[in-house]
């Protein structure tokens, strides 16, 4: 993704409209993310994380410029950190219980299935350590 955005930065590449991130979109996953229940996972894009950080980046950028982009910025930035929020809870919560099935993955990002390995590795270890003996996986 890096070379998509160096390629746009330099001007000769173009994101597709269907990949833009708008306020629209994370205001309606947001919605979604709250609907489900506690242990399940809306499925995301694989580069939603990608396009969200690029697209309050260059809110960021133009609100002092333009007060409609800083409007949006703030209506934008707490719906990001409640998905971002919700998401975390979710994944640590099914990291946790050592649980993943394959819906469940299917439906993680790349960056949250490394935050779900990351907290699963370090939830066994330390079961591990408090039992004083090797668990079952």
């Amino acid at each position: 993704m890096w070379i998509s955005q160096h390629l746009v930065d330099m001007g000769y590449a173009k994101f597709r409209e269907e990949d833009q991130m708008s306020s629209h979109v994370i205001s309606i996953t947001q919605y979604k993310e709250n609907l489900v229940g506690s242990r399940q996972l809306t499925k995301l894009p694989r580069t939603f994380y990608f396009h969200l950080r690029r697209f309050i980046r260059n809110l960021k950028t133009l609100e002092t410029k333009d007060r409609s982009k800083g409007k949006e910025l703030d209506k934008s930035l707490p719906l990001a950190q409640e998905i971002v929020n919700i998401r975390v809870r979710k994944i640590a919560s099914l990291a946790a219980s050592g649980g993943q099935s394959t819906e469940l993955a299917s439906n993680l990002t790349p960056e949250e299935q490394a935050l779900y390995d990351r907290v699963h590795e370090v939830v066994e270890l330390w079961k591990k350590e408090i039992l004083g003996r090797d668990l079952p996986n």
